[in-house]
């Protein structure tokens, strides 16, 4: 463990963030940690931005966990697009923080009065989906906020309380520091910062991107729409593929995959936006123990999802822009580790394919032609 590089930062590892780092497996900071951890420490605001994958979370989480460690350090809120990113987030700052320091999470999928018992003056750092925060604004029950967060702001910004966002960054007390993090920004989020963080900002944008270093971008050929579910099969067969996500654009092929890859022995499940949490969590659970060969989702249900080691991200359809297509391809190649993502298409496709691979600036090479 390279305790001096993240001392040099600024930060003080004590035992409790050692035992974390280690059990994490992370020997030294990443390229965007070093960039982004003393600037927030600092108290300036800050974009982060980089490739999924590259140590993001952690870049921000960390020094504010430090500066909390002050009893008046003020309260530290993380905005997240979806559920499952708070709390992924708050599990990751609960491994990290120390144990004087209590963290609360306000998502849109639990119970909002016991979320609210839960949360009282003593909670220090606050991770949730922007309808729920900003609810506990509207209540004013969250005061003395010093720090903010908009992890992938873009998504937060297209929500319904952007507005309202706004109109809290703009008053004047207390004053907040704000922190993007994100793979891209958009137009919004670009916006925002011209209008809230001021030429004095920091922007930690690291030239390593995983999706052009770890990642190679294959395309596999299929016949017609009818038979790629057949291609797809052949495919994760032939490939030897451990652990595959499976990302689709319309809820109802999740069912008829799901289906058809089980009636030819590939264990699969599957994770959608109408299942139930337990549904969700029993899915997630099985494939990252490796229960589950194949994982069949959408974007929308994945949003916000690390699951560390997959080595396969398949596209049965293409996603609606380059954007996504860096979200859903981000799932592989994370941590330094090598990946693969693969794009079914047919001749009707490639058009979007070939648009697909000059916004994101990637090289598709053959996987294979379909028998």
């Amino acid at each position: 463990m390279d305790q001096p590089a993240f001392a040099a930062m600024g930060l003080e590892v004590d035992d409790a963030m050692l035992a974390a780092f280690q059990a994490d497996g992370i020997s030294a900071p990443t390229a965007v940690q070093q960039a982004a951890i003393a600037p927030i420490l600092a108290g300036q605001h800050v974009i982060i931005q980089s490739g999924t994958g590259t140590g993001k979370t952690l870049a921000y989480l960390l020094p504010i966990l430090q500066r909390l460690r002050a009893p008046d350090s003020g309260r530290s809120l993380i905005f997240a697009p979806a559920t499952e990113l708070a709390l992924q987030t708050q599990r990751v700052a609960d491994r990290y923080k120390h144990p004087s320091i209590h963290t609360g999470a306000l998502v849109s999928t639990t119970n909002a009065r016991k979320q609210k018992a839960k949360v009282t003056q003593s909670t220090r750092l606050i991770v949730g989906t922007p309808g729920r925060i900003l609810d506990q604004f509207a209540e004013r029950k969250l005061k003395g906020v010093t720090t903010i967060v908009l992890d992938e702001p873009d998504p937060i910004l297209a929500t319904q309380g952007a507005d309202y966002l706004r109109e809290i960054l703009s008053r004047p007390e207390p004053k907040v520091q704000l922190i993007f993090a994100a793979a891209t920004l958009g137009a919004n989020a670009k916006r925002l910062a011209d209008e809230f963080m001021g030429d004095a900002r920091v922007h930690t944008q690291v030239a390593s991107d995983p999706l052009q270093t770890n990642i190679t971008h294959q395309y596999l050929n299929a016949r017609s729409e009818s038979t790629k579910d057949i291609s797809l099969a052949h495919f994760i067969e032939e490939a030897k593929c451990k652990r595959a996500i499976v990302f689709v654009n319309q809820p109802n092929l999740i069912r008829h995959l799901y289906r058809f890859l089980g009636e030819r022995n590939l264990k699969s499940v599957s994770l959608s936006t109408d299942r139930s949490k337990l549904d969700r969590q029993n899915a997630l659970r099985a494939f990252g123990a490796s229960e589950a060969r194949v994982l069949i989702t959408t974007d929308q249900a994945m949003t916000g999802i690390d699951i560390p080691d997959v080595e396969w991200v398949i596209h049965f359809e293409l996603p609606s822009s380059g954007l996504a297509y860096v979200h859903r391809a981000g799932r592989t190649g994370r941590a330094g580790k090598s990946g693969h993502s693969v794009v079914l298409v047919t001749r009707e496709d490639r058009p979007m394919q070939e648009r697909i691979a000059k916004e994101v600036g990637v090289r598709f090479t053959s996987a294979r032609d379909a028998d």
